[in-house]
């Protein structure tokens, strides 16, 4: 690995973990819905991240920054989308603590008997296109793709680098939000409690809901 890759491969990590709407939407699904879904949701960010790249590459990125309508409209449609599963945390969030006070059914282990029950089914497609679309409609990774993402395209290389590069950001996201992933289902003896996965919801949701105003007032 050259030092352009290396460098790249340090600051996509640090984009990666830092705070945003993709980790909380992993730990929300990942407590609510179970490791399966959350690796969905891990699968439509890779994903996502492969269109982010191809559209930077291709010069699109910056028609579309351009555009200020167009840009406007996108800004607004991912607030919404981020406002939406933010109100679907919050709410699942506050039934689940509803649940745990009206029905404290706990065998000698402390272990919730109806836990298995307490969440609907979602399709691992449904949290698949969650995944995509949040990635897509991320303005931190936006902003990354058009402002820094060029300059290490600067030293030549054309469409086979930048897809070199997209790899390596798609590959810390898969390798980071996986290993998120396996270790809040490892700690599930914890997080059985319902109140505690409710409470969870509700910060995650909230967190959601925050970064779609932030989007509509940048």
């Amino acid at each position: 690995m050259n030092d352009q890759l290396l460098t790249f491969f340090i600051v996509s990590f640090f984009l990666v973990i830092s705070p945003g709407p993709n980790m909380a939407l992993i730990i929300d699904n990942a407590t609510r819905l179970g490791r399966e879904n959350a690796l969905a949701n891990v699968a439509g960010l890779c994903t996502a991240t492969y269109f982010h790249g191809a559209l930077s590459i291709l010069g699109i990125s910056a028609l579309i920054l351009n555009h200020k309508p167009l840009f406007i409209i996108i800004k607004i449609l991912g607030a919404l989308y981020l406002l939406s599963m933010g109100f679907k945390a919050i709410k699942s969030g506050f039934e689940n603590i509803k649940k745990f006070n009206a029905n404290q059914n706990y065998s000698n282990n402390n272990t919730y008997i109806n836990e298995k029950n307490t969440f609907k089914k979602v399709r691992l497609s449904t949290s698949y296109r969650d995944g995509f679309m949040t990635q897509i409609l991320n303005p931190k990774v936006s902003i990354f793709y058009i402002a820094a993402f060029p300059k290490f395209l600067s030293g030549g290389g054309g469409i086979k680098r930048g897809f070199e590069l997209v790899s390596i950001h798609s590959f810390n996201i898969f390798a980071w939000f996986t290993f998120l992933t396996i270790f809040i289902s490892l700690a599930n003896d914890i997080l059985l409690n319902p109140r505690v996965k409710g409470y969870i919801n509700i910060c995650t949701g909230i967190v959601l809901s925050l970064f779609a105003l932030f989007i509509s007032f940048e």
